[in-house]
């Protein structure tokens, strides 16, 4: 009869292997939660030009960075569309020509609220060829300066107009378009009068900022560093006073809207994570009220603003949004900051999970000067940021001297 032979492992050495496994596998993850890979972000010293080095990456992307100034009230806007349509046809079939044809460069452009970004796209297999994509920076950057407005550009401009004016039915659009002209205040010539102006100050050398991405892009931002003029931010962190005047404006609709709103600095500010933290609580709050609400925040290049729209049948001509402003400080409390904080830092931590959102952060550093650890210190600065800091900032909101009040009465 053959002798019985013991099991290698008996039960309780196995569950033991499992719990070691189990927790070995949630110490991995944990660190991995702490530990998230960001994208290194370098600038080159004394020099507007931003890199992020990725060797497998399938193109070479080189992003200029127009600054225009904040776009806040309707000449603005209407400057800056003009500004890229000008851009646009000035830039058109230069990506046939050489060095651009050469290349395989695509040109594209896009604008936002305080900038215009024109992009050249090149196949990452001739991201070596630095001499040309020299050549083809000093090329375009030449073709930017050069300004040629052409004969059909008051006319354009009253289409741009006329398409303002249509958007400016829907009653918040009213409110919001009111508010920023009081911001601001109208020219004191027509925008057409400044537009030559305003297209040298945005194409200068000095409002220009480059960010690159791709591969070889190391010695290559070092190579066309010197065709860029660094210049530095002087932010303006006063904003323009506001008189504290009620405005009511001519009914539209069977509702009443109101708007409450105050200029703040833009977002070179050193506090910016406090605002940023402010605001959203602000959000929660207004989200227990019974009027319909909506927080319209902008912080930008040396300016931005907060506004407040209220609607609903409490809402009438003559509500006073005082009480409503001190019924929100006195609901303020620690457990609503902290929610806000964890809500910003489980949506910042989510968005990061893609190195494609990460990199779409390049540009918004750039532009702003901001630390180009921001993405690894952002959770650090989050959490230093004190839940009193918070609360002087909204009280610093509710509070402000120059809040305007605009009504858009009923019929």
């Amino acid at each position: 009869m053959p002798e019985a032979k013991s099991p290698l492992f008996n039960r309780t050495y196995l569950k033991v292997i499992v719990w070691i496994v189990a927790i070995a596998i949630v110490l991995l993850t944990a660190g991995q939660n702490r530990s998230r890979d960001f994208i290194s972000i370098q600038k080159l010293a004394e020099s507007p030009v931003y890199y992020v080095s990725q060797d497998k990456a399938p193109y070479l992307q080189l992003r200029f960075l127009l600054r225009t100034g904040a776009a806040i009230n309707g000449d603005q806007q209407l400057l800056q569309q003009l500004l890229l349509q000008q851009l646009q046809q000035q830039l058109a079939g230069l990506a046939t020509q050489p060095p651009f044809s050469q290349l395989g460069t695509k040109l594209a452009s896009e604008a936002s609220d305080d900038r215009i970004t024109i992009v050249a796209t090149l196949p990452a297999d001739r991201s070596g060829e630095h001499a040309a994509i020299a050549e083809m920076t000093t090329t375009l950057l030449q073709q930017l300066s050069n300004y040629q407005p052409g004969d059909d550009l008051e006319k354009r401009w009253e289409r741009l107009e006329a398409e303002q004016y249509l958007n400016l039915k829907d009653p918040e659009s009213r409110l919001l378009n009111r508010f920023s002209n009081l911001l601001n205040g109208p020219l004191s010539v027509h925008p057409l009068q400044r537009f030559a102006d305003f297209y040298r100050n945005s194409t200068s050398e000095g409002a220009v900022t480059l960010t690159l991405q791709g591969p070889a892009v190391v010695a290559l931002a070092e190579t066309l560093a010197p065709l860029l003029q660094d210049s530095s931010i002087t932010p303006s962190l006063t904003p323009p006073s506001l008189t504290s005047t009620p405005v009511q404006l001519e009914p539209v609709s069977n509702q009443t809207y109101k708007l409450w709103g105050i200029a703040l600095p833009g977002r070179q500010q050193q506090d910016f994570l406090s605002e940023l933290l402010a605001v959203r609580t602000l959000q929660q709050l207004l989200q227990q009220h019974q009027a319909t609400s909506r927080l319209i925040w902008k912080s930008l290049d040396k300016q931005g603003y907060l506004a407040m729209i209220l609607q609903g049948p409490e809402i009438k001509a003559d509500t006073d949004l005082t009480a409503l402003l001190e019924s929100l400080q006195a609901q303020l409390s620690d457990e609503l900051i902290d929610n806000a904080r964890t809500t910003l830092q489980t949506n910042f931590d989510t968005l990061m999970e893609q190195t494609d959102n990460q990199l779409g952060l390049l540009d918004t550093i750039a532009f702003y000067q901001l630390p180009t650890d921001y993405l690894n210190s952002f959770e650090d600065r989050l959490r230093q940021t004190s839940n009193s800091q918070v609360r002087q900032t909204i009280s610093s909101f509710l509070n402000n001297p120059g809040r305007y009040q605009i009504t858009l009465p009923a019929y």
